[in-house]
This record gives C-alpha cells, structure tokens and sequence, in this order.
C-alpha cells in the first residue's frame, strides 16, 4: 500500500478527545474523521453560495425558465419540474 503524506495539526484537547469519540463510534481514524469534516465544510460554503445566488437571483431565473416553457416546440416526456417553478411555494 502506498503511504499517504499527511502532517500533525493542533487542536484543543477538548475537539481531539470528540474526534476520537466519533472515529470510535465510526470504526475508523481520526486522520478520516478530518477528512469527511473538511469535505462537509466545503459543500456547506457551496451551499451557502448557492442559497445567497438563489436570493439574489432566484425571482429572475424563475421568469427565465417561465419564458423557456413558454416557447413551442416539442417537450422533453417528463416536466414535471415545471409546475414547481411556475409555483415555487406549493
């Protein structure tokens, strides 16, 4: 098996013993719990970007998309979606 580089970090004796506690309680390392929580942390900051374009942008891409289903031409078999958009508090 290959070695991985990794390096030492500090944190509290507080987080290290719930680190432990959880990679205990998932049956892996704590070096792993790091991992996923690091990952977590990158598709929260997503999230977050994603919820503040929406806000800013959302009402205008619901127009956008209301436009889109109105011009003719064949549909996709399944737009469901649409209703969704066209009443985005049901």
């Amino acid at each position: 098996m290959a070695s991985v580089e990794t390096t030492t970090i500090r944190v509290r004796r507080s987080t290290q013993k719930r680190l432990q506690e959880e990679a205990e309680q998932r049956g892996t390392s704590v070096t792993e719990v790091l991992e996923v929580a690091a990952d977590i942390l990158e598709e929260q900051r997503l999230l977050e970007s994603a919820e503040l374009s929406w806000g800013k942008h959302g009402s205008a891409l619901r127009e956008e998309m209301k436009d889109w289903l109105d011009m003719p031409g064949p549909r996709l078999p399944d737009d469901d979606w649409s209703d969704a958009l066209a009443n985005p508090d049901d």
